[in-house]
């Protein structure tokens, strides 16, 4: 009879264990998908980082091209602020230039004026006349 409750429980055993292997293997199955999931999902992640570093560097790079724009832009308004009284003096001695008479090309010459500025505060001049 001790031979028999044996050889039970050794198959109890047995049976026990090829379960447990069973079920081991359908854990060690569905922890490899899950696994197969996450490296596929970390992979998309590390492209995802490396297109953001490459977009922050790119866009690092536009705002320093802005920055010294601006700044240029800065230095332009502050030299013109500085000249821009004298222009209008320029504009104001070309008026009473062309007022008294004088022609185009002297009053360009003495007053540091384009042809086009010229010619346009001539047309102002005529203008002003009339009315």
């Amino acid at each position: 009879m001790l031979n028999v409750s044996f050889d039970i429980f050794a198959i109890a055993g047995l049976a026990t264990a090829l379960v447990a292997l069973v079920f081991a293997f359908s854990v060690n199955s569905r922890l490899r998908t899950q696994l197969a999931k996450q490296q596929k999902s970390l992979g998309n992640l590390q492209n995802d980082v490396a297109t953001l570093c490459s977009g922050a560097v790119d866009l690092g790079e536009h705002l320093a091209h802005l920055q010294q724009s601006t700044q240029n832009l800065s230095r332009r308004q502050d030299e013109l602020e500085l000249k821009g009284p004298s222009s209008v003096d320029n504009y104001r001695h070309a008026a009473r230039l062309m007022g008294k008479g004088i022609e185009l090309e002297e009053v360009m010459e003495d007053c540091g004026l384009a042809r086009g500025e010229a010619e346009l505060l001539a047309l102002a001049q005529r203008l002003e006349k009339a009315s």
